[in-house]
Order: structure tokens, then sequence, then C-alpha cells
């Protein structure tokens, strides 16, 4: 039967009151089921629950991506260090008072994270050496040959987080080395010289035949000389990136990371 009238208006009124009241007594428990951790205490000196355990776990979880993926100073690092090392001890002394079943599997993640930290300050050290040993190229770049620059921009872009294949030999079709970091594959050429000579556009337009031969997304054309400014209206219209020596100054820097110590520009500049 339709329903007319102010009658029919209470009833509804009725209705969405009922409704209302029991929305609110719900919603404590609808925000516990939706969050299972509870804030992590960085000071506090112990875990005291399955849910600080959570959220530990978590804490750890963003410092580790913080630690290892974002340029940080030195002070910074060190922080970052201590509050993972912190996380890793009261997870470890938690998890090692609960029942053999829940114990065995909180201390595999314990143990996944760990190993992940491992390798992450392994490979963060091995960057870090490889962007040292840039710079000291860096500073003796003005007694460099062909072969132990384009050895120097290999390590340059392998602490830059690039795999990078030598190519050299007769068949390199115009490349020096082939980089890949994620889905970008590129192609590298390596300029050396230590004359006041520019590079024009015709050695860009080579260079892109190059990088549309070999399919590569991109190209880095690397040189201690500089450009000039037809190659630089050239490369506007196409996936070319310049380096030249300034550039390659702030490449090392980057590769090393903040705080590193920024020493005068080389005389050759």
């Amino acid at each position: 039967m339709d329903c007319l009238g102010p009658e029919c208006a209470a009833l509804l009124l009725d209705w969405f009151q009922k409704r209302a009241g029991e929305d609110r007594a719900s919603s404590g428990l609808r925000q516990g089921i939706l969050w299972k951790s509870a804030p992590y205490q960085e000071d506090a000196p112990a875990i005291r629950s399955e849910a600080e355990l959570e959220g530990a776990f978590e804490h750890l979880e963003y410092a580790v991506h913080r630690r290892f993926q974002n340029q940080l100073t030195r002070a910074e690092r060190a922080r970052m260090d201590n509050t993972i090392d912190n996380a890793l001890f009261k997870i470890e002394r938690y998890a090692r008072r609960l029942e053999q079943a829940e114990q065995e599997k909180q201390l595999g993640r314990w143990q996944a994270t760990h190993d992940q930290i491992r390798t992450s300050r392994e490979r963060a050290e091995r960057l870090r050496e490889q962007a040292r040993r840039a710079d000291l190229k860096l500073k003796e770049l003005s007694s460099l040959n062909a072969d132990t620059f384009e050895e120097f921009v290999a390590e340059l872009f392998e602490s830059l987080g690039y795999e990078v294949e030598r190519m050299g030999g007769t068949g390199d079709e115009g490349a020096d080395l082939r980089v890949r970091r994620g889905p970008l594959l590129g192609v590298v050429q390596c300029k050396y010289s230590q004359g006041k000579a520019v590079v024009g556009s015709p050695d860009l337009q080579k260079f892109l035949g190059t990088i549309q031969h070999t399919r590569s997304h991109k190209g880095f054309f690397v040189t201690t000389r500089t450009f000039s400014l037809a190659a630089e209206r050239f490369v506007a219209e196409h996936p070319i990136e310049l380096i030249d020596g300034p550039r390659l100054v702030e490449l090392v820097q980057q590769a090393i990371g903040p705080g590193a110590r920024r020493d005068p520009e080389p005389a050759w500049f």
C-alpha cells in the first residue's frame, strides 16, 4: 500500500533516526576492524601488544624506504640507521615471547626484513664507493684518456642506479655504453678532449641515428667539452641529454649524496 501524507513522513523520520543511532553505536567496532596496528612508539623501551607489533613493522618498512631510496644527509642517515636498528631489536625481543607457532611467523617476517636491510646497505655502500671512485677520477680528469674516461662515465652511471654494459670495439654502433634503469633503455656516447672545442649539432645528428638504430628510449652524450647553441637547440626536440664538464661535477655530487664535500671545479673547465 502506498504511503501518503504526514504519517508517511513521520515513519521515514523515525527510520532515519534509528539508523543514525545504529551507525554511531557500531562506529567504534568498524574502526577497530579497519585499523589493526597501533602507532609505533620509538621512545618506548618495548613493544607491548600485537597491534604495536604491526605498527613497528609499518614504521620499519617506511624507515627502510626512506633510508635507502631517498637522498639524505650524513646526520639523517645516522638517525635512520638508529631507528631501524632499534625497531629490529624491539620486534625480535617481543616475537621471542610469543607462543611457538606465532613466534615462528613473526620471526620469519623479522628475518625477511633483516635480510632486505642488509642487502640494501651493501648495495648503498657499493654505489657510494663507485661514486667516490668517480669523484677521484673527476679530480684527475685532465690526465685521463678516451678509455679511462669511458670507464669513469660507466662507474658514474652505475653509482646513479643504472645497469651498465660497455660496448666498445668496431661494432659499437656509435655507442660506448648501454644503460638501463627500470623500463628505460639508453645509450651513452663518451667524447673526451682536453681542448676547448665544442660539440656541434652534426655529432648529435649522428648520435640520434644510433639511438634509433638501437631502439633506445634515450641517449646521453657525455663530453669534457661544451656544446654549441645549435646542438642545444637540436636536442630540445629529440631524446638526448647533454652532459658537459660542469654537469659531470653535479652528477658525481648527486651520486655521493647530500652533505658530500664540494670541491672547486677542476681547472680544465
